[in-house]
């Protein structure tokens, strides 16, 4: 028994230095968190007051591009716009939202066709959105960040 208990203990020193314990620093461990985060996507969209309280990234996209298809829908509806010949044409309205929650047009596609027939159609959508409410911007992981979208929009 005498003989086991010293050759017991050095086996298990020796076999502790396999142990590869690595410490990590803060630094490190942020690094390695960024990597892993999509950037390409947000948490949550943005989000006007009307909206309530939204519990998930769903239900903000569905309530944000109602509002702002409301909004256009509000300001065209006051205006005479001309199609083709008994269709629907599609804009394509392509919008960045900041970080403060500010929307601006970036870009509009559209047919030139219909921007022919409504030369003042692009002002009106801008109008259109700079007159909205106030607008909460979206968010990754709890932080304002800014985005693009764009939102299709029918005219009839």
């Amino acid at each position: 028994m005498k003989l086991w208990t010293p050759l017991f203990l050095i086996l298990i020193l020796s076999s502790c230095k396999d142990f590869n314990l690595k410490k990590q620093s803060a630094e490190e461990i942020l690094q390695e968190e960024m990597k892993a985060i999509n950037w390409k996507e947000v948490d949550f969209y943005p989000t006007f007051q009307d909206c309530g309280v939204v519990t998930s990234k769903q239900e903000s996209k569905v309530c944000f591009e109602t509002q702002i298809k409301k909004a256009v829908s509000n300001r065209l509806s006051q205006q005479q716009i001309t199609t083709s010949e008994a269709s629907l044409d599609t804009l394509v309205l392509e919008l960045y939202i900041t970080e403060e929650g500010e929307a601006r047009v970036e870009n509009l596609r559209i047919s030139d066709k219909i921007s022919s027939q409504n030369p003042k159609l692009e002002g009106w959508l801008k109008e259109a959105i700079s007159n909205l409410p106030d607008l909460y911007p979206a968010q990754k992981r709890s932080v304002p960040v800014a985005l693009r979208t764009e939102l299709p929009i029918l005219l009839e």
